[in-house]
C-alpha cells in the first residue's frame, strides 16, 4: 500500500507540472497589427537581431537564427530563424502563435521554449506591440535555415517540474509619451534594459528584482562584458547624469565621462528610438531605487 501510495503521489506531481505547461493562443486583433511599429521595436527597441541574425556582429541583417547559448542547465540552445520560411521559419505560424511564443514562450507545436528567449519580461508586452511584432516578422523575406536544439538532461527534467509557460493575459501599455510610466514599460518589457542589467543568482539564474538595473558582476555565461548599474546611485550608477547626458550616451556610444560603450551595448540600433522613448527610459530610471553596486570594468555596457 505504501509504494502504491508513493506512485500516485508521483504520478499527481507529474500531471500538475504537466498541467501548468498549457498557454492557449491569444485571440486575434480586431485590427490589422502595424507592421511598422513592429519593425521599429524589433530592430532599434527590443534589437532581436542581437540573438537572432545570422551575423551576430549585423543585429540589423536577416534574422535566419543559428547563434548558441551554452549552458549546464541547458546544453547547447540556438536562436530561432525568425523570417517567414515555412519549413524552417515562421511562416506556417499565426501572428497569434507567435505572439504566444514572445510572451508565453510556447512554441507553435506546444512545446516550451528555452529561457534564454526573455518571455519571462515579454510575458508584459502590450497586445498591441506583440502583435506589431509578430506581423513585422510574417514580413521578413525568407531565409531557409534549419535550426537544430542540443538541451540536456537538466534542461529536460526542468521543464517537467521547474519551468512553465508565463499564463495567458492580455495587456495595455500606458500611454505613448517622455513619462517615467511609458519608461517602465519599455525598460522592462520591449527594450529588456532590465533584462540585461539586473543581476541574477540562484540555481535557475532568476533576475532578482529587488534590484533592478544594479548591474552584473558576473554576467550569464557567454555574456561577453559586465553590464553596468544604471541606477540613480550617484557613486556607482548613472545618478550624475542628465537627461540630456543619457540621451547624448545612446546617440553616440560614449559616457558623459568619454569611455565608450562595450560592442555588446546594442547602441548602434537603440540610438534609433524616438527622443520622447529615450526620454522616457531616463525619467523612469530616475524613480528606481538607487543600488550601490561598482561594476569594475572599462567600457562595460
Amino acid at each position: 500500500m505504501r509504494y502504491r501510495s508513493v506512485f500516485a503521489a508521483a504520478l499527481l506531481l507529474l500531471l500538475t507540472a504537466l498541467s501548468c505547461r498549457h498557454a492557449p493562443v491569444p485571440l486575434p486583433q480586431p485590427v490589422p497589427a502595424d507592421a511598422a511599429r513592429g519593425e521599429y521595436i524589433v530592430r532599434s527597441v527590443a534589437v532581436c537581431g542581437g540573438c537572432h541574425a545570422a551575423d551576430q556582429k549585423n543585429p540589423d541583417g536577416p534574422l535566419s537564427g543559428g547563434a548558441e547559448f551554452h549552458n549546464w542547465r541547458l546544453g547547447t540552445a540556438r536562436a530561432s530563424n525568425l523570417t517567414s520560411d515555412a519549413a524552417t521559419g515562421l511562416g506556417s505560424w499565426s501572428d497569434a502563435e507567435i505572439v504566444r511564443a514572445l510572451r508565453n514562450g510556447v512554441r507553435k507545436d506546444g512545446r516550451l521554449l528555452a529561457p534564454v528567449m526573455p518571455y519571462e519580461w515579454f510575458h508584459e508586452m502590450a497586445d498591441d506591440d506583440a502583435f506589431a511584432v509578430a506581423r513585422y516578422l510574417k514580413t521578413l523575406p525568407p531565409v531557409s535555415h534549419e535550426v537544430r536544439q542540443n538541451f540536456n538532461f537538466v534542461f529536460k527534467l526542468g521543464k517537467l517540474f521547474l519551468l512553465h509557460p508565463e499564463p495567458a493575459q492580455s495587456v495595455t501599455a500606458p500611454p505613448r509619451g517622455p513619462t517615467p510610466e511609458y519608461g517602465r514599460y519599455l525598460s522592462q518589457h520591449v527594450a529588456l534594459c532590465a533584462d540585461c542589467h539586473t543581476p541574477r543568482g540562484g540555481l535557475q539564474q532568476k533576475a532578482d528584482k529587488g534590484r533592478l538595473f544594479a548591474g552584473m558582476k558576473k554576467p550569464p555565461e557567454g555574456f561577453p562584458a559586465k553590464p553596468s548599474n544604471i541606477t540613480p546611485d550617484a557613486e556607482t550608477g548613472i545618478g550624475r547624469w542628465s537627461e540630456e547626458d543619457f540621451i547624448k550616451s545612446i546617440r553616440t556610444g560614449t559616457t558623459p565621462d568619454g569611455d565608450m560603450f562595450h560592442p555588446f551595448m546594442p547602441w548602434h540600433q537603440l540610438q534609433r528610438m524616438t527622443d520622447d522613448d529615450l526620454r522616457a527610459l531616463f525619467r523612469y530610471l530616475r524613480t528606481v531605487p538607487p543600488v550601490r553596486n561598482r561594476i569594475e570594468e572599462s567600457g562595460g555596457s
